[in-house]
């Protein structure tokens, strides 16, 4: 393992700043591709790919910084334990170790094997989290634990959607908020929403409310899940830029809402990508 880390980091090496840039932006494209992929068809959580897409963003300045600090060294550090049965017929050219002289001699940060290593490792952090999520999601374990794995709620439960509140000044956001909502959530496989001439409030499981406010020029709507009695279960939120832009962000809630609840979250994907 430690010989293939070697000599991909010498590969590297040999190329300019310019080619390492536009191979690992390539690489980006191409793993987030993955991920999505792997997300819709596993089932993943919804923030995967968003995770998956922080991660690699996060190794483009690393990978930047590594190829111009190399500046043409090789990774390979003169401290380095070489196997001498590795260097059978290599010239000194081939061997590629940073010369005792040289600025960079005895840096332990910036070279390419540690940023491979890097990468090993924020790929594991990333199916860590998502294995730890998905253990937790399907036991009811924590504030991530779905309702219907705690038991708070079971399959055609009724959901009460209640009138959002307008903090903008614009009295019909509210009620807009509330119908999209309303639809949204009709689309789920586990619950029922509650006709609102249907009856009492207090007979449905669960109660979804929030409100509608001003901001940076647009919206950011909220909406949480509670008990009929008032305890608050979970919240979450997204923020539109205009207002035509609502149903977008009020469909992103209801699909978090819809994880929470403990919808297959392989039907949700499959919701998403139909266009909600």
């Amino acid at each position: 393992m430690l010989h293939t880390l070697r000599k991909l980091a010498r590969e590297i090496h040999r190329r300019s700043v310019w080619q390492v840039v536009a191979g690992y932006t390539l690489f980006w494209f191409l793993a987030h591709r993955l991920v999505v992929a792997l997300t819709d068809l596993l089932g993943l959580p919804l923030w995967t790919p968003s995770m998956a897409f922080s991660l690699l963003a996060i190794g483009l300045p690393i990978v930047l910084a590594t190829t111009v600090a190399q500046g043409g060294l090789p990774g390979l550090r003169i401290e380095d334990v070489v196997d001498p049965n590795e260097l059978e017929g290599l010239t000194p050219e081939d061997v590629h170790v940073i010369p005792e002289a040289h600025p960079l001699y005895g840096v332990t940060f910036l070279t390419w094997r540690n940023a491979i290593l890097g990468g090993v490792m924020a790929a594991a952090l990333l199916v860590t989290s998502v294995v730890a999520y998905l253990t937790m999601w399907a036991f009811g374990i924590g504030p991530v634990g779905s309702l219907a794995a705690q038991g708070i709620i079971e399959p055609d439960d009724v959901v009460y959607v209640a009138l959002f509140e307008d903090e903008t000044g614009e009295t019909e956001l509210g009620g807009r908020v509330r119908r999209l909502m309303e639809v949204e959530l009709s689309r789920s496989t586990l619950v029922d929403v509650m006709d609102r001439s249907a009856g009492d409030v207090g007979t449905a499981a669960l109660v979804i409310d929030g409100e509608v406010r001003p901001a940076e020029g647009g919206y950011r709507v909220y909406a949480r899940i509670r008990m009929p009695d008032g305890m608050v279960l979970a919240g979450f939120g997204r923020t539109a830029e205009t207002e035509d832009a609502l149903a977008d962000a009020v469909g992103e809630i209801a699909l978090r809402l819809r994880e929470r609840f403990g919808e297959s979250l392989r039907e949700i994907h499959e919701d998403e990508g139909r266009g909600r």
